[in-house]
């Protein structure tokens, strides 16, 4: 199985998260800051223009005079001072009249106002007005790369923040993961070192929420399999218990069998020592059973008529009952149909069936009912013996239980099997008096349990 770390894959998930963020942010704050750059420069230019607006032609030529005696000095004492815009005068006619020596090489454009435009192969911004006493338009012009540098410089400088930021937020977010998960590496060592048959409920301290539901789980799973350990004991010292009786009676029948010097004597010892094995091999078939349907519930999605189940096991028991004299007979209604596994749901009824064969009375009556009901239907047999005790009543449900005094052969695994079966089909196992308030009635009513 393919197994993944999660303290890697938070650390990775939550780092490109915080990559993405920074990196729409710096998008964000770069444009943002184009915008502003772009509008005070803008505001410039506009009040540059005012400012040379209130100029006459003679004062603009004077100040082209001294921009370019300023562009003679040496490098170094230019480089402290802005860089000087860009104007041209033109008159009514697209003449030009005066432009300074910055400006590029543009022709006449009427329009006043703002205006992006591309000259000498580079992008303008250009303002311009015109001069209603003089007659003139004055455009002044700026390069949109003097504008763009700044802001690139901005988003280098945030970029460089970003960049030192993140490995320290790397560290951080590692240590934050590191301390979350220290509850589960705590856990799996106390997981870890538990022994096979430690099977007490955990309980390590401090644990966050999610992992508590985690714990919660096992420890649910935990209590499950020790009731499930607890049953597996309980039903394997029970079963060494019963078959020890048969077991220790077929050696005795051997033992008599093989020191008879007597033929009939002989023979009666292993007519017994056969019956001993007939009842040891049945108890052995009930263990197995109860075993198979305790560990798989077989497939319940056939639909199944009771009515027609239990005339199966009716007539293949007919002549148990023939031989005993007893009338057995099913009284069925309109049941319907259940979903359940038909092989188990069979062996249900011949339970209940020879239940009653062997502790009802001889020359009495057995029926099997079926009723429907609002959840589902009924399965009822009864029979009119001797029936059971009050205090035997509630002992049915226990697993080898057999009624003391009664000469019927028997493992007491019964009604247990039948039990089970139930369960699988969400049915529920009632016992009551039988037909007349006399003899056991015992009925199966599915949809309850």
């Amino acid at each position: 199985m393919k197994t993944f770390s999660i303290r890697r894959r938070l650390l990775l998930t939550l780092l490109a998260g915080l990559a993405l963020v920074w990196v729409a942010m710096l998008a964000l704050g770069y444009q943002k800051a184009r915008e502003e750059i772009h509008e005070l420069s803008d505001a410039r230019l506009q009040q540059a223009a005012r400012t040379l607006l209130v100029l006459d032609l003679k004062r603009l030529g004077r100040l082209v005079r001294s921009e370019a005696d300023a562009h003679d000095l040496p490098d170094s004492e230019q480089a402290d001072e802005a860089p000087p815009l860009a104007f041209q005068a033109w008159n009514e006619h697209g003449q030009l009249l005066i432009d300074n020596a910055d400006a590029p090489a543009a022709a006449f454009d009427p329009r006043e106002g703002f205006a992006t435009r591309t000259l000498e192969g580079q992008a303008w911004r250009s303002y311009s007005v015109r001069d209603r006493k003089h007659g003139y338009l004055l455009t002044v012009l700026e390069p949109l790369a003097v504008r763009d540098h700044p802001v690139h410089g901005l988003a280098a400088r945030m970029g460089q923040v970003l960049l030192l930021a993140l490995p320290i937020l790397a560290a951080l977010i590692w240590l934050t993961i590191h301390r979350g998960l220290l509850p589960l590496e705590r856990l799996s060592a106390a997981i870890a070192i538990r022994d096979a048959r430690a099977l007490e409920p955990i309980a390590p301290a401090q644990l966050p929420g999610e992992a508590a539901q985690l714990v919660a789980a096992l420890n649910a799973l935990l209590a499950r399999l020790r009731q499930s350990l607890e049953t597996e004991r309980a039903f394997t010292a029970d079963a060494a218990h019963e078959l020890r009786t048969p077991l220790a009676a077929i050696k005795v029948q051997a033992e008599v069998a093989l020191a008879s010097t007597h033929e009939a004597e002989r023979r009666q010892a292993l007519q017994q020592l056969i019956a001993g094995v007939d009842r040891a091999t049945h108890l052995v078939q009930q263990l197995l059973q109860l075993a198979r349907i305790e560990h798989g519930s077989g497939h319940l999605h056939q639909a199944i008529a009771l009515d027609e189940l239990a005339a199966q096991a009716i007539a293949a028991q007919a002549d148990q009952a023939v031989q005993r004299g007893m009338e057995l007979s099913l009284d069925a209604g309109t049941p319907g149909s259940i979903a359940g596994d038909p092989a188990m749901l069979r062996i249900l009824i011949d339970n209940l069936i020879d239940n009653a064969l062997k502790y009802g009375r001889s020359g009495g009556t057995i029926e099997v009912r079926i009723r429907p009901d609002e959840s589902g239907p009924v399965l009822t047999v009864v029979d009119d013996g001797e029936g059971v005790s009050a205090a035997d009543l509630a002992r049915l449900h226990d697993r080898f239980f057999r009624i003391e005094g009664t000469s019927a052969s028997g493992s007491g695994l019964g009604l247990s099997i039948v039990e089970k079966i139930a369960a699988a089909h969400h049915a529920k196992v009632e016992f009551h008096s039988g037909i007349g308030g006399r003899g056991l009635g015992v009925s199966v009513r599915f949809g309850e349990a």
